[in-house]
């Protein structure tokens, strides 16, 4: 089944009317769909990963049509239909997916925008015999085992079962209120998000592909003016040598289990807008500059005075362990794959404010490689990230959901923009002889086959600007349009500055004398209160109580269990969805591993498939490989950084 809707038509189309011809079905979906809505922008929620999985080769099989897609890691993001008309070419529809722009499940951003039309109930995995026999059943409603326990609660099924008591449950009926009860929910989301936004900023929603890319034309039509009147220059290091050097420096956020197991008093804490507090310090801008030092205490010196800003490429020794510092860990690097705060004698690629929070700390500079020196531009996100939260306090004192979303979101999406990946590739959508051309000029790195079309992503590559003899990196251009507009330094600055302030609420707790259990990049747990002066629900970079519980099971990184005083269970379980027991995550914590069952979708946009596995087998085997373990009379209780030696 298929469906659109717009403000004035919708339209239904049901496999059972184009004789159980799923290919027919959808051709005819998007001859109707471009015919009713011609120039305009289409919306599909999570087209990249369902929808053009299963409709595309379809929609390429039509005559006379161009295709410009946008990918991005394999999923089409962006999709524009063309056509020629005699010596023009006319965009028919343009294609894009909104859960890039609004990330998060279509039931709950109906929730959170309170639009009218909410999003129902489905037995995803109901099934019989065949599609024929599937979509004629009329009976009771399907067993709950069939409704996908992470949309539907048992509460939710009880309701709909009174609700379809003494009648018949339909499926094609039910499955035709469903899918356009979806098109409109998201057509009245989108709306809302449309007119909330322009309200608020200059910018055109319908030029938008993602939430990064909203944020960003905000901070460019508004703030990067305000650099520029300071004769500050954000320029775009993406394909160039110290864009790829520096990258080296950026890294996430710190999870960790400092304790497994809590019994009595315990407080879970959150950092109010972690990264948003984060941008509001001073950003690495302009043009980076080799500097050298003589010896490492010049270099100590220069940060200490706040002379030197930029990133250091030096070797440092962490302090003893028996300290607040070397018990934590405030300099990560990678470390097989993984962002760990190791102990010991090692070298990484550091911002040069992190670097001097660890040497006020404790850790002692050894040697230096490299430095890059940049100017220091204050106000690269600051007043604009305080307008954007003064915009979600008063949105919330006033009850208007939708600005404080649009508040929220756009902090949190603002900086990710500067740290993304660009690819030297491009991909295009062509016919098979075209292809055999195109190989012959470039490296073809993929290539799908679509109905009659194939999709194609081939390289694009250029030669790498490099660093200059006079000691300065030649920019490929100031930071204004195009898809590769990236500045790592300053998307390592955010993150950088985001691990200092939630490791100086760890060292705080410490020298408290409190005990650290867990933290995630913007929380952490403890068995005893904070001062409360640095608590507050709304104030930047502060925190906020967000649990206070009587026993705690940390396991490891992202799988957790909190018992709430009034007995409710609070559970992480990276990659599981359904909820883990008490018992379970003691066991997990006594080294055993659980042997549970998952569905699993397998997608594959070569097949135009979506393949749902119930009761797949899915095991979760306890380790923790970024800190060291540490026992008492054979019992964990306690962990300690790994200790690196050169």
């Amino acid at each position: 089944m298929a469906a659109w809707f717009s403000s004035s038509k919708h339209s239904i189309f049901n496999i059972s009317d184009y004789e159980y011809n799923t290919n027919f079905m959808l051709e005819q979906f998007w001859v109707d769909l471009i015919q009713n809505n011609r120039g305009k922008v289409v919306y599909f929620h999570n087209w990249g990963g369902y929808d053009s999985i299963l409709s595309m080769a379809s929609l390429f099989n039509l005559p006379d049509l161009e295709f410009k897609p946008m990918v991005n890691n394999g999923e089409v993001m962006c999709l524009t239909i063309n056509k020629k008309e005699g010596e023009k070419t006319v965009t028919l529809l343009t294609i894009k997916d909104s859960i890039r722009i609004l990330p998060g499940a279509l039931a709950k951003l109906a929730r959170d925008w309170k639009v009218e039309t909410q999003k129902e109930h489905f037995p995803h995995y109901f099934f019989l015999n065949d599609i024929m026999t599937t979509l004629n059943y009329i009976g009771p409603i399907p067993a709950y085992e069939f409704f996908e326990p992470k949309r539907t609660s048992q509460k939710d099924y009880e309701e709909m079962v009174k609700l379809f008591e003494g009648r018949g449950w339909s499926f094609l009926e039910v499955s035709r209120q469903y899918i356009l009860g979806d098109c409109k929910a998201l057509f009245q989301i989108m709306i809302a998000f449309f007119e909330a936004i322009t309200y608020k900023f200059p910018i055109d929603p319908l030029s938008i592909v993602s939430a990064p890319s909203a944020a960003f034309k905000i901070w460019r039509t508004i703030q990067l003016p305000k650099l520029n009147e300071e004769l500050l220059k954000v320029y775009d290091f993406s394909h160039t040598e110290i864009g790829t050097k520096l990258r080296e420096s950026y890294l996430g956020g710190i999870v960790d289990v400092y304790r497994p197991y809590l019994k009595g008093e315990g407080y879970y804490y959150d950092v109010n807008s972690l990264y948003p507090t984060a941008m509001s310090k001073p950003m690495p801008v302009g043009l980076p500059t080799l500097v050298n030092y003589p010896n490492p205490e010049a270099l100590k010196e220069a940060l200490e005075l706040g002379i030197f800003f930029g990133f250091v490429e030096a070797t440092i020794q962490a302090p003893p362990l028996n300290t607040a510092a070397g018990y934590i860990g405030l300099l990560p690097i990678r470390l097989q794959g993984r962002l760990s705060c190791p102990g010991g004698l090692y070298s990484g690629f550091f911002f040069s404010e992190e670097l001097l929070f660890a040497l006020k700390n404790g850790y002692t500079l050894i040697s230096i490689k490299n430095t890059y020196s940049f100017q220091r531009g204050i106000n690269t996100f600051k007043e604009l990230i305080a307008t954007l939260n003064q915009m979600k306090i008063e949105a919330q004192l006033n009850n208007q959901p939708t600005i404080r979303n649009i508040a929220k979101l756009l902090m949190n999406s603002m900086y990710g923009r500067f740290g993304m990946h660009t690819l030297n590739q491009e991909s295009v959508i062509v016919s098979s002889t075209e292809l055999t051309q195109l190989s012959k000029v470039y490296q073809i790195l993929d290539e799908k086959y679509l109905g009659d079309k194939v999709l194609v992503t081939f390289t694009t590559l250029i030669p790498s600007p490099k660093i200059g003899t006079n000691h300065s990196v030649e920019p490929r251009k100031e930071l204004a349009r195009g898809v590769g507009n990236t500045n790592v330094a300053i998307a390592s600055a955010v993150t950088a500055y985001s691990r200092m302030l939630i490791n100086q609420y760890k060292l705080l707790a410490l020298n408290l004398g409190l005990e650290i259990y867990y933290s995630d990049t913007d929380s952490l747990v403890l068995n005893g209160k904070l001062p409360e002066e640095y608590i507050s629900n709304t104030e930047l970079g502060k925190l906020k109580l967000e649990y206070q519980f009587k026993e705690g099971v940390f396991v490891m990184p992202k799988v957790y269990c909190l018992v709430l005083e009034n007995g409710k269970l609070i559970t992480k379980c990276k990659g599981y969805s359904k909820q883990l027991t008490k018992e379970q995550y003691l066991s997990l914590l006594e080294g055993n591993t659980l042997e549970l069952s998952v569905t699993k979708w397998t997608r594959s946009l070569r097949d135009s498939t979506i393949i749902i596995r119930p009761n797949s087998p899915y095991k979760i085997n306890p380790q923790l490989n970024k800190r060291s373990k540490v026992y008492e009379n054979g019992k964990w209780v306690n962990t300690a950084p790994l200790i690196l030696k050169q």
